[in-house]
């Protein structure tokens, strides 16, 4: 009997700590908006950031030829970091801009997992 309780009890615990995950953003509205204009005032970044997901996921546009795309992603995560956001976790990716305005198609230069 004490086995059948221990298990469901680490199964309940289990199920609890994943939907806690899943449920849970990174960063507040406000300090998403904080990190938005914390990468507008860097000029790697010339756009606004294409979109937030699942508030785990920053998506940044960059020029094709301006740098290469985990460094740019990895640059972010150091801005953010350096302005003491909360950003442990936080996947940045980085896209080219130029093909999302000229072509709809979103090409995946590179990413960073802040840490």
């Amino acid at each position: 009997m004490k086995r059948i309780l221990f298990f469901f009890m680490v199964t309940v615990s289990v199920v609890v700590a994943y939907y806690v995950n899943l449920t849970s953003d990174i960063l507040s509205d406000n300090q998403k908006r904080s990190a938005e204009n914390v990468l507008l005032d860097n000029n790697l970044f010339p756009a606004r950031p294409v979109w937030w997901s699942d508030g785990k996921i920053l998506a940044v546009g960059i020029l094709p030829d301006s740098s290469t795309g985990d460094v740019a992603a990895q640059t972010a995560c150091d801005l953010l970091i350096a302005e003491q956001l909360p950003v442990s976790g936080l996947r940045i990716e980085v896209y080219d801009v130029l093909k999302i305005q000229n072509e709809d198609e979103w090409s995946l230069l590179g990413f960073a997992v802040c840490e």
